[in-house]
């Protein structure tokens, strides 16, 4: 039962975006003295800035919490299951998606003693008033998480279908779904709403799939790369490019890549080589999983596979008007009131099992 309450709400969220309320303001990276000049004249950059290196602090830390992160066979088959036995691709990808954000969840809660919080409020120069709200925000891993997690589940739940268009065996799946973390990398260099809008562009119509709330990747968009596993049949960079433009446009100013991006990773012994940050760890114990648990469970002779379609030639007006609903969506407040719905019945569930 707990299981399904996840999922309902999960997939609720999924379809809000996943921004944590407290996600505002430009990112920063460290700069030294330099940094520290800016901070002194404003005071909001410290807030940033404290908040980043807590969170890159915690997010190194969860490499200690989750042992499958360097042994993906200790992903349990339960993970992709659901209370009804279903052979759904997406379906399953969701389902082991939801147990990785639950397990880095309860990671992320039991590192919090752990965290540097005075030594790093003392570096940044944090003002009293805004320590509060520093730490609320970093004590919310499962709006810090969900967005990167959601993101990997789509991109490697597309992997299947664009290796059988180009008849890919299924041996080699599970290594193009690991290569797939360079794509997710491309596309998280700054900030959810950038990474949305891509999602968004690339996604399959809401009323085509099985359930409207839960984001599904249209094959016929994407393509095999020799570099990222998969991308876009319109080039990556250039729908990065115009979406970069439409979210400083429309909604937001620039934020900077994934925290995940800068954090180191744990010690990795599967793979080819091991992961340097964990936001690569985490892909690629996913992408194992999905390799082991779901993706032989694909039936290639009843897969639905649509042909590569051509590159868009009105992808910048697509992306515009995308941006466009997202600014008119926040400021309703509409991803906002979904995702603290949602967000209740998970922590719920995770309070019973604390």
């Amino acid at each position: 039962m707990e299981c399904q309450i996840w999922r309902r709400a999960l997939r609720l969220a999924s379809n809000a975006s996943l921004v944590s309320p407290y996600e505002n303001g430009a990112s920063v990276t460290s700069g030294g003295e330099k940094e520290l000049d800016l901070i002194a004249e404003w005071p909001e950059r410290a807030e940033v800035s404290a908040r980043r290196a807590l969170l890159r602090q915690q997010t190194e830390l969860l490499g200690e919490e989750l042992p499958w992160l360097s042994e993906p066979s200790k992903v349990p088959a339960e993970a992709v299951r659901s209370a009804v036995e279903c052979d759904d691709l997406t379906e399953q990808c969701f389902n082991l998606a939801t147990w990785v954000l639950a397990e880095v969840v309860r990671g992320a809660n039991r590192t919090q003693q752990k965290l540097r919080w005075e030594e790093t409020f003392d570096y940044y120069k944090v003002p009293l008033e805004l320590k509060s709200r520093v730490m609320r925000s970093v004590l919310e891993p499962t709006s810090r998480h969900a967005p990167g997690i959601f993101a990997m589940c789509e991109i490697v739940a597309a992997t299947p279908m664009v290796a059988i268009r180009e008849s890919i065996p299924l041996s080699s799946w599970g290594a193009i779904a690991r290569s797939t973390e360079k794509f997710g990398a491309k596309i998280s260099c700054d900030g959810t709403d950038l990474q949305v809008l891509i999602r968004n562009y690339l996604r399959k119509p809401p009323q085509t799939t099985k359930y409207p709330y839960q984001r599904v990747l249209e094959p016929a968009l994407l393509r095999l790369d020799d570099e990222t596993g998969i991308t876009s049949v319109t080039p990556i960079d250039a729908l990065i490019a115009v979406a970069k433009t439409a979210v400083a446009e429309h909604i937001r100013p620039p934020k900077g890549v994934c925290v995940a991006l800068l954090a180191n990773a744990p010690a990795c012994e599967h793979g080819s080589t091991a992961a340097v940050t964990m936001y690569g760890a985490i892909w690629s114990a996913y992408a194992a999983a999905a390799a082991h648990l779901i993706f032989p469970n694909v039936n290639i002779s009843k897969a639905e596979i649509p042909a590569q379609a051509e590159p868009d030639p009105h992808f910048a007006v697509a992306i515009d008007a995308l941006a466009k609903h997202r600014a008119e969506e926040w400021r309703l407040g509409y991803p906002a009131k979904i995702w603290q719905a949602a967000k209740e019945e998970i922590d719920s569930v995770l309070a019973r099992h604390q």
